[in-house]
């Protein structure tokens, strides 16, 4: 008599393998989801100081661009710009009036604002300072009215994990004026 056994199905260590093999393919799954997430965290900051720059960038030199006047008070935490003739609306309350671009530490963050109004609030990550100076080299030597503007800034979400950047830039006044002083 012959005896044949015929296997049905897989044996216990060929299912075994076959699910070790899967949580490999698993961990590997995962692993890379995190990374691709991690790096799409990372983009987004930076877009988003890079929008938080160009905006404070933009605001600030279409103000000085008109600018009659630009005085630097409170110890480089307040920057008045006074028009020449009809600047644009931008932070004004009126026509009229002076732009007055002030760091607040008041609140529990510092917070930039323009004529009372939250333009920006200093964080990690994006900007997290923002200081005036019109008394520097390039300043001192401009025909126009001029302002130096230091953004301090970081990616990280603490302030330590890294390194804390710079960005100097300067604003100059592009209105001239006749020879009695008018705009």
């Amino acid at each position: 008599m012959t005896n044949q056994h015929r296997q049905h199905g897989f044996t216990l260590i060929e299912m075994m393998i076959s699910m070790f093999l899967g949580l490999i393919i698993l961990g590997g799954t995962i692993t890379a989801y995190q990374a691709i997430s991690s790096v799409s965290e990372q983009r987004d900051a930076v877009y988003e100081l890079q929008n938080e720059l160009l905006y404070v960038h933009q605001s600030m030199a279409r103000a000085v661009a008109m600018a009659k006047d630009v005085e630097v008070n409170e110890g480089g935490a307040a920057l008045t710009i006074t028009p020449a003739g009809v600047a644009p609306e931008g932070c004004r309350s009126s026509i009229n009036s002076d732009w007055v671009w002030r760091v607040d530490s008041s609140e529990e963050k510092e917070s930039l604002y323009c004529n009372g109004k939250k333009v920006l609030t200093l964080s990690t990550p994006g900007v997290t300072h923002v200081a005036f100076d019109d008394m520097d080299k390039v300043c001192k030597n401009a025909t126009n009215p001029c302002v130096r503007v230091t953004l301090k800034y970081t990616l990280c979400r603490q302030k330590d994990e890294c390194d804390v950047k710079t960005l100097n830039f300067h604003l100059a006044s592009r209105a001239t004026s006749d020879s009695q002083g008018n705009p």
